[in-house]
């Protein structure tokens, strides 16, 4: 998919380890990325797939026994593991911000919804005066639809989904160029599912902001992505735009699992299908292909080397038999609509 101007956030194939009793565990593996203005970039994968980690290490928040041990990030032009960490804090929040998986837990729970605003505004916009900050305040409610007689309430006194709307409300308190959120809809109901990502379309469309969406869950990732990018073991898989994932009938073996494990209403009845097997060890990763074990299609070429991205009519996929399934023609198995239900209304 072509895009103009340059990107707002450039990954440069990222490896990132954690140190383990056990050994290193790989969590990405040579991952790289790029974010343009407005984009809504759905990156979806197994738990435990590294979805998580990118985040973090794009905030260069990750823990004290992980490490990126290769690649770059680049905000702009700035290098975020070359700069020191005044110009990081500068950054986080005025340029990129995140919202976590729980509201809740990065949520102070001894502070008001209202100091927890002016804390944000007094550290990056020391010159706003006292009025002015509460007009902001109440214009970040307005926005995520909630009344600002909560400004005076604590996080446990809202209910889960004013807690997520806070946060992303928090998020875009600075205009940021770039929101990623983290899954922020994984403790919450369906409908409630869908409220949240009507908000984020809503304001994400008023804004322009670009966003890094990040679920498991490959419906709710279809339904509010520009593009897709699909996450195994660490490695990218598959990526391409949104629409020509959900209208192909050529995907990697992995990201057609996740299709075909989509419920299903047929005759009445729902049919549930599974990718067979499990994830694979990460202190321990097969050679070649990390998903062979699971794979219907693999062969030897599999088992000796790590298949690379390869451009595939609109989208980019990392395998081996993709090619000859592509000169044998689509076997019509793992599609879903285009502009398909909710993805979150109950079945």
């Amino acid at each position: 998919m072509m895009h103009d101007g340059r990107p707002l956030l450039t990954v440069e194939h990222m490896t990132v380890v954690y140190e383990t009793n056990e050994g290193l565990a790989k969590a990405l593996n040579d991952v790289s990325l790029s974010i343009y203005p407005g984009q809504i970039l759905g990156v979806v994968g197994e738990s435990g797939s590294g979805k998580s980690t990118l985040a973090s290490a794009i905030m260069r928040l990750l823990p004290s026994n992980a490490s990126m041990v290769t690649g770059r990030v680049l905000i702009g032009d700035s290098d975020l593991y070359a700069i020191p960490e005044a110009r990081l804090r500068f950054l986080r929040w005025k340029k990129f911000s995140m919202v976590f998986q729980s509201a809740l837990a990065t949520l102070n729970p001894v502070i008001t919804v209202g100091q927890q605003f002016g804390e944000i505004f007094r550290i990056h916009e020391p010159a706003m005066s006292r009025k002015a900050i509460q007009d902001r305040m109440e214009e970040l409610l307005n926005l995520v639809r909630i009344h600002r007689q909560h400004l005076g309430n604590y996080p446990h006194e809202l209910s889960g989904g004013m807690r997520q709307r806070l946060a992303i409300a928090m998020a875009i308190a600075l205009d940021p160029d770039l929101v990623i959120m983290d899954e922020p809809t994984t403790a919450l109901d369906a409908v409630v599912q869908h409220e949240i990502l009507e908000e984020i379309r809503r304001i994400q469309q008023d804004k322009k902001f670009a966003v890094l969406f990040i679920s498991h869950d490959l419906r709710l990732v279809s339904y509010i992505s520009s593009e897709i990018m699909v996450i195994y073991a660490g490695r990218v898989v598959e990526t391409g735009p949104t629409q020509a994932f959900l209208s192909s009938t050529l995907h990697h073996p992995y990201s057609q699992g996740l299709l075909t494990s989509i419920p299903q209403l047929t005759g009445g009845h729902l049919e549930l299908q599974s990718i067979p097997g499990s994830p694979p060890d990460l202190l321990s990763l097969p050679p070649g292909c990390a998903f062979r074990l699971r794979c219907s299609y693999a062969r030897e070429e599999c088992i000796r080397n790590q298949p690379e991205i390869k451009t595939v009519r609109t989208m980019r996929i990392a395998c081996f038999d993709v090619e000859e399934r592509q000169k044998e023609g689509d076997n019509g198995q793992g599609t879903i609509p285009v502009e398909s239900e909710r993805p979150c209304r109950s079945v």
